[in-house]
């Protein structure tokens, strides 16, 4: 009898505990300061080590019928069993192993076909039912399966003012989430939830209201790409400093708020009827191109300094043949003979740190440092769920960067990973398609 008893309280104490573990998981009574402005300047370097055990390389099969352009023009979601890539113009699916599967439907006015992908947040997968989710323009889903069927078109809902929504992700099941772009200032809500019918099924309230004498169109009001960790959805309007989370109880609780001070875009200047002039002096978080992204214990995120006439000290950059790289940022004190960098960070949200990326002293490109196999530095644009951070390379960019003399300057780690990625170097072109690079998280 005395054991019995026992193991009920061993059970109750479990369940003690595990409940706490979910509420403080899915309600933050208050959202965590992540404190971005303290730590501009503090640049310092990070290497790749610290945080991924290992890497892949996934080079993407060439051919006619799936040639990819630049990579910071499109998005790319690795699965455990396909990589999936868009640019407005195109969707292809690719095996694992990179070999070409299909093209996901095509440019055209028919059903299952598109004019323009969104690709700013609309891409997105249900890997239990092996969907994939392309945002289009004019405004719709387009669900395929991953093997290119055409499954269905999923209309988009608007709000009182006839627009449609920005940010749209899928949730689970037949739901999605959509961010209610605040053009009028007096929005009464801003993230909704819809079904495939394009019913909204529920709301969150607007709190910040802006007075404006016009409607404004302007992209600043919009939102990030959405994201997910789990079961757990995270949405963030660029105007605002907070990131919040969408729980499985379809709760959004505010979970993080990026200091940003001076920076932040305020109501009033978010009032001026000159969206170019209100963003003066504006940091925006994260970077339109470059998305956020969180992994197990870490946020990575983006920074987008808008004309500064006050500037802030960035790392600095690199610039080829006077051409402003991807990546690099145009600010109100830019010299194109002293370029800088997109600053990058991390926030630790165990040890509630944050870390401001420096550039690699020798290539000068922002990233992760990789002291692993001294390859190009590393920055994730994608976290699946096998605990995997996704980045991608240009060929033609590998060839040309490592070199003997980059090699020798970098610390390396894994001499033998290091040796397996000097001779995949010799299997590639210049011309070849991008490589996917697959960081798996310790």
């Amino acid at each position: 009898m005395k054991r019995y008893l026992s193991n009920i309280q061993i059970w109750l104490i479990f369940f003690f505990l595990f409940g706490c573990r979910q509420r403080i998981v899915n309600k933050a009574d208050v959202a965590v300061i992540i404190d971005f402005l303290n730590q501009i300047g503090n640049y310092q370097k990070l290497y790749l080590s610290d945080f991924v055990s290992e890497l892949e390389y996934i080079p993407l099969e060439t051919g006619d019928k799936c040639l990819i352009g630049d990579v910071y023009d499109n998005n790319v979601i690795v699965t455990k069993s396909h990589i999936f890539i868009a640019s407005q113009k195109y969707c292809y699916a690719f095996g694992r192993d990179g070999k070409f599967i299909t093209e996901i439907g095509h440019s055209g006015q028919g059903p299952g076909e598109y004019t323009v992908i969104n690709t700013t947040t609309g891409i997105f997968v249900d890997e239990k039912r092996q969907s994939l989710y392309l945002e289009i323009i004019p405004f719709a889903i387009l669900e395929y399966s991953w093997d290119g069927v055409f499954r269905r078109s999923i209309k988009l809902p608007t709000n009182k003012l006839g627009h449609y929504p920005t940010g749209v992700f899928f949730v689970r099941d037949s739901l999605f989430i959509g961010h209610n772009t605040n053009y009028s200032g007096d929005q009464e809500y801003h993230f909704f939830l819809f079904d495939i019918s394009g019913k909204i099924i529920k709301t969150f309230d607007n709190h910040v209201k802006i007075e404006r004498s016009k409607i404004i169109w302007n992209s600043f009001e919009g939102s990030i790409k959405p994201f997910r960790l789990l079961e757990n959805i995270f949405v963030k309007e660029f105007p605002n400093d907070t990131l919040y989370c969408l729980n499985e109880h379809d709760e959004l609780i505010p979970q993080f708020v990026f200091n940003l001070g001076k920076y932040a875009y305020t109501k009033e200047k978010r009032a001026n009827n000159n969206p170019i002039e209100g963003t003066k002096d504006v940091i925006f978080i994260p970077h339109f191109m470059i998305p956020m992204i969180t992994a197990s214990n870490y946020i990575f995120f983006s920074v987008d300094p808008t004309e500064l006439t006050y500037p802030i000290s960035l790392p600095k950059g690199r610039v080829r043949k006077s051409v402003l790289p991807p990546g690099a940022v145009r600010v109100g004190y830019y010299d194109p003979d002293n370029p800088r960098a997109t600053p990058l960070g991390i926030y630790d949200t165990v040890n509630k740190t944050t870390r401001l990326l420096d550039t690699d002293p020798f290539s000068r490109m922002i990233g992760l440092i990789n002291d692993l196999d001294g390859g190009l530095s590393f920055w994730p644009f994608y976290f699946n769920s096998e605990n995997e951070l996704v980045d991608i390379y240009q060929a033609g960019k590998m060839k040309e960067y490592l070199t003997e003399e980059y090699f020798a300057a970098h610390e390396i780690r894994d001499s033998q990973a290091n040796q397996k990625l000097r001779e995949f170097l010799k299997t590639l072109d210049e011309d070849d398609n991008p490589v996917v690079v697959v960081g798996k998280m310790k």
